[in-house]
C-alpha cells in the first residue's frame, strides 16, 4: 500500500492543528509506516478515522507509537 504525499502530508497538518503533535513518516524499500511520541486514545482514533474515510485500516504498534496503513480486505 502506496500513500500519495498529499494524504500524509494532510494527515501530518491536521494533527499538528489537532493534538500539537508531530507524525514521522517514513518511506523505505520495506514500505511506509509513521512515528508518533506520546500517542493518546483520541489521537489515535483520529488516524484511524482519517484512513478509514480513505478505505484504509491502521495497524498500530503495541504501544501505539508506531503504524502502517493497509488497504481494508
Amino acid at each position: 500500500m502506496i500513500l500519495s504525499l498529499s494524504d500524509i502530508s494532510e494527515l501530518k497538518k491536521q494533527v499538528a492543528e489537532r493534538f500539537s503533535v508531530t507524525v514521522h513518516f517514513c518511506d523505505s524499500c520495506g514500505g511506509q509506516s509513521f512515528t508518533v511520541e506520546e500517542p493518546t486514545e483520541s489521537l489515535k482514533a483520529f488516524i484511524t478515522d482519517f484512513f478509514f474515510a480513505k478505505d484504509l485500516n491502521v495497524v498500530f504498534s503495541e504501544n501505539g507509537e508506531h503504524f502502517t496503513v493497509r488497504r481494508n480486505s
